[in-house]
């Protein structure tokens, strides 16, 4: 969560989800969460989108059909926790001093932190209550209204509102809570086609390192060696892979089971979600986009990326290798 000093600084950014940020600006009385721009954490707490219901069966209902649940899922948890902590730290919180409450839901939320203020500590417990001094470069908003951000400790040298170059913004990148934990191999790189190349360079050069280091996520990742399962609980429990990736499964599995309770309403059969199954035979029916392969200089198809069989996946490039257009 962010909040600006001078609020009409976010009329600045140029995007089209100008309407949705606004809404989330009110809600949040000031304060706005962030998406971090080139990187992608472990989810922790992901929940697929509503599926909407065919037309014809809004009316209908079976007392013999049980209808998923969207569930809250997370990736293993080590790695996830690590890359919260480790920016939250490097932003200002006192090592050592977050503490965590289990949520009820199958997460957890930050119950505590501590920071340190010339020569005394803190403890702050309750929501947007700290005094973390940071900055941000925004050049634009996702589509759920979150500003995808370049965020930094401390202040800044430029004029607060200032327009930066991508030289200028090149110059400062590796003091960016999202270098450092690319550098640290506490994150996937995540690139969009809006990340121009020099600045997406510097990560890829980071990302290279911890690779070639082994540290963290990169000792356990196992998105291009692929992973060969029969259940969909090994996805959340055993098998580290690329966020996207496993967004993806998560969404396919939950959509597959709301067609066979569709199919069941409308047949009046008997009908028990598969919660272990990954209905991988059916993996790019959903929908196959187009990416920019960086390497190869070529647009691809996604089933040409990842490859797919009914209990193995597996990426046949690694993630700092591609750009997605949407």
């Amino acid at each position: 969560m962010f909040e600006a000093n001078n609020k009409k600084h976010w009329e600045k950014i140029v995007t089209d989800h100008r309407e949705i940020f606004n809404e989330r600006l009110e809600s949040g009385k000031g304060s706005v969460q962030l998406r971090l721009q080139g990187i992608d954490a472990l989810e922790t707490h992901y929940s697929p989108s509503p599926v909407p219901k065919p037309k014809d069966l809004k009316k209908k209902s079976s007392s013999k059909a049980e209808k998923p649940k969207m569930g809250k899922f997370r990736q293993p948890a080590e790695y996830g926790d690590l890359a919260t902590t480790g920016l939250l730290e490097y932003l200002g919180v006192e090592k050592g001093s977050i503490k965590w409450k289990n949520s009820g839901w199958g997460g957890a939320y930050l119950s505590q932190i501590k920071i340190k203020s010339g020569k005394s500590v803190r403890t702050y417990k309750k929501k947007n209550a700290d005094p973390i001094k940071g900055y941000v470069v925004v050049n634009d908003m996702d589509r759920k209204g979150r500003p995808i951000a370049w965020v930094f400790p401390g202040k800044s040298s430029s004029r607060d509102g200032s327009r930066l170059s991508a030289s200028k913004l090149a110059g400062i990148l590796k003091k960016s809570g999202n270098y450092k934990l690319v550098s640290n191999g506490l994150v996937y790189p995540y690139f969009f086609f809006t990340l121009e190349a020099a600045l997406r360079d510097i990560l890829m050069h980071a990302v290279t390192n911890a690779q070639r280091q082994k540290m963290n996520i990169w000792s356990a990742d196992k998105t291009s060696k692929g992973i060969t399962t029969k259940k969909f609980s090994q996805i959340t429990d055993k098998h580290l892979i690329f966020p996207y990736l496993f967004r993806r499964m998560v969404k396919h599995q939950y959509r597959r089971m709301m067609e066979g309770y569709w199919e069941a309403l409308n047949t009046g059969i008997k009908y028990t979600p598969k919660t272990e199954g990954l209905f991988l035979d059916t993996f790019f029916d959903d929908t196959n986009p187009y990416i920019f392969m960086i390497k190869e200089r070529e647009f691809k198809r996604l089933d040409e990326v990842i490859r797919v069989t009914k209990t193995k996946i597996r990426f046949s490039t690694p993630p700092e290798n591609i750009v997605f257009l949407s």
